[in-house]
């Protein structure tokens, strides 16, 4: 198996959590559509317009597995952006929470095809459309890490990236680690609704933590680069 390897940072990042209404909350870390979305953006595969999601069956039909890892610490402030409404003419101000300085690691598996597609433009510098971390306003910049060559692993293994729990993942808390949980949208369908959710665990700073049970949903594999990295892709 082949993983391509990207960071990708801005300012801020916002990735909405869907149950706000007056305030928008945000997820620490992007969901897999998020990633989806993304990588999309990358290549130039097209939603399909408002309220479509598109980009989510070509990506199956290519055997997307992705993987999210935490590369800085997690803070997050709140600040109030400016909307226009478009029925008065005005605008509101609508408070937002944000991550502060994300950089995220995101890796990204899948049919020869598709790994060729996306490894020319990281290779060379270009996105299709311009990469944002949630919205608009935050531009993002990447950094090709490389392509790499993965080998599974089982059992307990010390883990770098994200986990996704789904119903059979567990996870060893431990002192001096900042372990938190999310529930994130898995994958949806062209009218973008979700199909599938899972509780994900993070380590706040970035920390390794140990994984104890894999969900089958899942794979675990250990890139054979310089840091031999191991991660959940799902």
């Amino acid at each position: 198996m082949k993983v391509l390897v990207f960071d990708i940072s801005s300012d801020y990042a916002h990735f909405r959590k869907p149950y706000t209404t007056t305030s928008a909350l945000t997820y620490s870390v992007p969901p897999r559509t998020a990633v989806v979305g993304l990588l999309g953006n990358i290549i130039g595969v097209q939603s399909g317009g408002f309220g479509k999601s598109e980009q989510s069956s070509y990506f199956e039909s290519s055997g997307l597995k992705t993987g999210v890892r935490v590369m800085s610490p997690i803070g997050k402030t709140t600040f109030n952006l400016k909307y226009l409404h478009t029925k008065s003419g005005g605008s509101i101000l609508v408070p937002v929470e944000c991550v502060v300085s994300p950089k995220y690691r995101i890796y990204a598996s899948g049919s020869s095809g598709l790994l060729s597609t996306l490894r020319g433009k990281l290779e060379n510098h270009e996105t299709y459309f311009t990469p944002c971390l949630g919205i608009s306003e935050f531009i993002a910049s990447i950094d090709y890490i490389g392509e790499f060559e993965a080998e599974e692993m089982n059992g307990e293994v010390l883990i770098d990236s994200i986990v996704y729990l789904f119903d059979e993942g567990e996870i060893r808390f431990e002192s001096g680690l900042k372990l938190f949980r999310e529930t994130h949208a898995i994958s949806m369908d062209n009218e973008r609704r979700v199909q599938s959710y899972s509780e994900i665990a993070y380590e706040e700073d970035g920390k390794r933590f140990f994984l104890l049970k894999s969900p089958s949903q899942s794979e675990i594999v250990k890139l054979n680069g310089a840091e031999e990295e191991v991660i959940m892709l799902v």
